[in-house]
């Protein structure tokens, strides 16, 4: 149960804590299945992964529109910017992850793109680390402070945030733990024995795991922070 509300203004305990590892666990028993099938539906840029992806983000989408246009319901103006900027986020994310469109549609990478593109794909990430290994690591740590250190911290001292403050918005509650542990932990076998050194089938291709798991935490988040609003708790600007 979250810190900051009870089962009645949070997500059920089905979802955040038995719904959300399955991808991960579905992947792992695909591969120890057929390995063929594995390799040919659940990798690359047109598997089943990086897709659900995209898809797992049009909802997170769709919840920062709702909070932004029920702000007056927030305890402050700046959070509906935060939601905001969040849809946003997740708005250029599922774009990069479908190459705003080429992985489904076909068309060709325009010439200056195509050169300065790792992959010769229509999206920024594959151009420089600072949109990809750099920002990828800002979201780990920000997983593992802010969805797990920090209910844990506040499970804990039993620090409670009443309905009518920032902070019962803002922080993270304990239904984003399970999903933020596996964003900022999933890659951890990797950098300390390498990917070469992991034996099959725990040999996912991580990084497109960790991508549809950061996209589930964005919607785990702002699902919560939806399911508390639409009680109608806060209805104090401070």
């Amino acid at each position: 149960m979250s810190n900051s509300a009870s089962n009645k203004h949070e997500l059920a305990n089905w979802f955040w804590l038995w719904l959300i590892p399955l991808p991960l666990i579905a992947q792992l028993i695909v591969r120890a299945i057929s390995k063929d099938f594995a390799v040919e539906y659940f990798s690359g840029e047109g598997g089943i992964i990086e897709n659900f992806t995209v898809i797992v983000l049009i909802p997170a989408i769709l919840i920062s529109i709702y909070i932004v246009t029920n702000r007056s319901k927030l305890p402050d103006d700046k959070l509906a910017i935060w939601y905001g900027v969040l849809g946003l986020a997740c708005l250029y994310f599922a774009g990069e992850e479908a190459s705003w469109g080429q992985h489904w549609f076909g068309w060709q990478t325009p010439a200056m793109m195509g050169e300065l593109n790792d992959q010769g794909e229509t999206n920024l990430h594959n151009m420089s680390s600072w949109l990809d290994q750099k920002p990828r690591l800002i979201v780990e740590i920000s997983a593992l402070i802010g969805g797990v250190i920090w209910p844990l911290w506040r499970r804990w001292k039993g620090i409670v945030y009443q309905p009518g403050t920032w902070q019962y918005y803002f922080w993270p509650t304990w239904v984003c733990l399970p999903v933020c542990l596996i964003v900022g932990l999933i890659k951890i076998p990797d950098r300390i024995i390498g990917a070469a050194n992991i034996p099959y089938p725990f040999n996912l291709n991580v990084s497109e795991t960790q991508e549809l798991f950061v996209a589930l935490a964005f919607l785990v988040y702002l699902m919560s922070v939806a399911v508390r609003l639409r009680s109608g708790h806060a209805q104090i600007n401070t």
